[in-house]
């Protein structure tokens, strides 16, 4: 495989192109529209299939555990897909399977008759298919550059990763206006095609399968060997937390904008400021996790989450809330590029990079899980305020075990690539 060396400097003003980044025009598009593409795939389902098995008359708890069955399908799958991904060096076509597997999904299922033994099926089937995107994408970027490059790339990944979450609500509301809530499936299904033929636009001469596993085989003693390491511990115990504040937290801010007489349009602003603003954040991350470390890039984004949770406990107006979720973007926009870096510097040169972004992608599933679970009884017996103050307080938590305790994982000097 051809290796290519990536020599980088800290005070670049522009994120990589293929030229700085060593490769081919084709390559570059190739990963980049991929996140794209795969983003569209998962930004917005979950919201319309809530709202079409409404239509098909279903009660509020199936309805939770159809929306729960494709949670537990990521869940069950993330730390096996990272594993795969390590084992597996055909990872073009693994990915490509996987995004169509998801969109055949969604799109069969305004064909199938509305009953659970049809429609929680598919969903399960369809977060196992999702499981493997997050550690396919990572695998595809460090064979591409090397940990040298990884940095500046996973900017860029994320940076169209949160620009195609963006087209896919923009393209969602327009889609339901004009053909109904079905009409998103079936565009799903169509998008999972274009991420597939994207995955193969990246040229297997530029593509470095052995480096896509960290420069190793796995690593000797499989996952268990892993938490060997005291920093990867920390780094899944942090980042546990981390999502167990987060992930509850939109949707809550979402309720809490028509708790205050908002209008649905505020609703969706609540999700697309976030997104807008990730998207410069994530280029501006990539950049400076190289020339910064990546601890206090990622130490940013710890603290900026109970500060933000927080903020929404005061809020007073439908208006103060959706402003406040401009602090998501810059959370969300940090964590999906150095979670990668750090897991890319705890496995180099000794494999496993992909089991280990597994293992991190799952302490994310978990957070996902537990903490809507939370949600509910908070809200319902002690109001929003308080429910955003236990939330601030685990991301304070999370903060301090992050800061704290989690060292630099950046060599000083590396000309690995």
């Amino acid at each position: 495989m051809l290796k290519t060396e990536v020599t980088l400097q800290p005070s670049a003003p522009v994120p990589p192109t293929p030229a700085s980044s060593g490769l081919s025009w084709r390559s570059w598009a190739g990963i980049n529209l991929a996140n794209f593409f795969l983003a569209e795939v998962t930004g917005v389902t979950l919201p319309f299939i809530t709202t079409y098995l409404k239509e098909q008359n279903w009660q509020p708890l199936t309805i939770g555990l159809a929306t729960a069955a494709a949670g537990l399908g990521v869940f069950l799958a993330q730390t096996p897909a990272g594993i795969v991904t390590d084992r597996i060096p055909s990872r073009r076509l693994l990915l490509a399977v996987a995004s169509v597997l998801l969109g055949v999904c969604y799109g069969i299922l305004p064909l199938v008759p509305a009953t659970a033994a049809w429609v929680d099926p598919l969903l399960f089937v369809s977060g196992c298919g999702q499981a493997f995107f997050l550690p396919l994408l990572g695998a595809l970027a460090l064979g591409l550059v090397g940990h040298a490059g990884l940095g500046r790339m996973m900017g860029v990944n994320q940076g169209f990763n949160h620009a195609g979450n963006l087209a896919a609500a923009l393209v969602a509301l327009a889609l339901v206006s004009i053909g109904g809530v079905t009409s998103v499936f079936y565009a799903v299904l169509a998008v999972s095609v274009l991420s597939s033929a994207s995955v193969f636009l990246i040229r297997t001469d530029e593509l470095d399968e052995t480096r896509a596993a960290g420069d190793g085989d796995k690593p000797s003693g499989g996952i268990r060997a892993l938490f060997h390491d005291r920093r990867v511990v920390v780094l899944f115990a942090a980042t546990a937390l981390f999502h167990l504040a987060n992930a509850p937290v939109m949707p809550l801010v979402a309720q809490d904008v028509k708790e205050l007489g908002g209008t649905d349009r505020q609703v969706a602003y609540v999700v697309l400021v976030a997104q807008a603003v990730m998207i410069p954040v994530a280029l501006l991350a990539g950049k400076f996790v190289d020339s910064w470390g990546r601890k206090p890039v990622f130490a940013i984004g710890f603290i900026v989450l109970p500060v933000r949770i927080a903020l929404y406990a005061v809020a007073a107006t439908p208006e103060q809330l959706v402003w406040l979720q401009a602090l998501d973007g810059i959370g969300a926009g940090i964590y999906g590029v150095a979670v990668v870096a750090m897991c890319a510097d705890l496995t180099k040169g000794k494999g496993g990079f992909n089991a280990l972004s597994g293992v991190i992608a799952t302490a994310l599933a978990v957070g996902g899980v537990i903490g809507p679970v939370c949600t509910g009884a908070l809200t319902q017996y002690l109001g929003y305020g308080a429910a955003f103050g236990v939330f601030a307080g685990v991301a304070a938590l999370a903060a301090v075990l992050f800061v704290g305790f989690m060292p630099e994982t950046k060599e000083a000097k590396s000309n690995a690539g």
